[in-house]
Parts: structure tokens; sequence; C-alpha cells
């Protein structure tokens, strides 16, 4: 047959074109999507925003702690200050995607004194819900409080001494600054706001002396609040400066 030979190459040619087809309309397999660890996150961020470098810290007041949650696309990730009685001072909250995509989720203050958890996510704190936990004078132990026999109510105990005589309570009336002020009405509670100095508070002593309520000199207080002092002279515009100079006083 003389066309033997023509049609072999058509047919060579049909399946050289049909393997090539086959190559080129293939479709790539699936591969796996880029995941990012939540360590790539965090220094992904502080590359991003320097000044967060710096967390955490190594415990010194104020407290400076990274807390994350893994969602699908990626991490949140919250950089927060945390007060010395004061739940949290500040935070910078972040969703940083597989992509390192990053969102800056508006941090969410509350000046009310409530246990709770901080949401990475929402970026603030969630309060637990209190009230269910009574005791059998009606106190209400999660927010706090427990009977005072001698004053036949609920108190806590840190803002209200459990004596029985009211005239001679002398205790700190003042919950923020270094203006101490003695005497027998202790806040029934304290905002959550926290104020440059309020660290010396905890050196602040009350008692009676020659009859009188008044502040008994301690020099741990006395040191702390110099160097406070300092550190609010040192940064007149520079309310940051001032809270990581006051971090270093004791």
């Amino acid at each position: 047959m003389k066309n033997k030979p023509l049609i072999v190459i058509i047919s060579l040619v049909a399946v050289l074109i049909l393997i090539t087809s086959y190559f080129y309309f293939k479709k790539p397999e699936n591969t796996a999507p880029v995941v990012i660890s939540e360590a790539v996150a965090i220094e992904t961020l502080k590359t991003k925003f320097p000044e967060l470098k710096n967390y955490p810290n190594d415990g010194s007041f104020p407290v400076k702690s990274i807390k994350t949650e893994k969602t699908s696309d990626g991490w949140y990730v919250a950089f927060i200050q945390e007060g010395s009685g004061v739940p949290i001072i500040g935070a910078q909250c972040f969703l940083i995607k597989n992509n390192k995509d990053t969102e800056q989720i508006t941090y969410t203050s509350d000046d009310v004194l409530f246990p709770g958890e901080f949401s990475v996510k929402e970026c603030r704190v969630i309060r637990n819900i209190v009230g269910g936990d009574k005791d059998e004078h009606g106190c209400i132990g999660s927010a706090g409080y427990t009977w005072c026999e001698g004053k036949k109510k609920c108190l806590r105990t840190w803002e209200e001494s459990c004596e029985e005589d009211e005239e001679a309570i002398c205790k700190l009336e003042n919950c923020h600054g270094l203006d101490i002020k003695c005497g027998p009405n202790p806040p029934d509670f304290c905002t959550t706001m926290y104020g440059i100095g309020d660290k010396c508070l905890q050196y602040a002593k009350c008692g009676i002396q020659n009859g009188t309520c008044q502040q008994i000199t301690d020099p741990q207080f006395i040191q702390c609040k110099s160097c406070v002092e300092n550190c609010i002279e040192n940064n007149k515009n520079d309310s940051i400066g001032s809270f990581e100079c006051e971090s270093n006083c004791n």
C-alpha cells in the first residue's frame, strides 16, 4: 500500500498531539496551603511594629505579655500591658494572616473592676458572669465579697476593714495618685484605670498615731514616690516613657 507510510506518520502526529494536549491542559495537583507558625506570626509583627520588640518582658512592672489564638487563616496576637491590681493597662491586637497580611484590632478598655478573661479576637476583657455564687448571706464571692459578722454586711476586705468600731478604721482613702489620704472612709471600689505612681500605693500605710489617723512613714514608699516623680519630670511630654521609667521604680 502506497499510503501506508503516510497513515503511520499521521497516526504518530495524532498521538503526539494527544500527549501534548494532556500535559498542557492537565490541572496542577492541589498543593497544601502555607500556614505560618505562632512564632513566625509574632516575629513578623515585631518586625512591622518595632515598639513591640520588648514583649514579653521578664515580669518587671508593668508586666508585658503576649497572648495568641489560632484561626483558620492565620493568628490573632495580642501584646498586653498588665497592671498591679489592675487587669489591663493597654493592649495592641492584630490578625496576621498566613500570607502575612496584617489587620489591627482596636483595644476596648473597661474601667470597672470585675474578673474576666482577655479575648485576643475581640481585644477586650470579657467579664465573667457574677452572682451565681452567692453564699448564705448573699455575698458574691466571684466579685470579691465576703460576710463581715461585725458589721453585718458583705464587703471586700481590701477596700474596707471588717472592724466593729468604725471610728477605729484608718485606711487609705485614695485609689490613685501619690498624695496619700488616710481616714475612716476607704472607697467602696476602685476603677481599673491605672495612673502613673499607682505602683507605689502598695507601700503606703495608714494608722492611728497620737490619736490621729495619718500616713505612717515608710521608706519604701518614699523611695518609690521619689523615683516616679523623677520619671514624670524627665518625661513631661512622653506618657509611655513615664510608664517605662516607672517600671524600674521599687
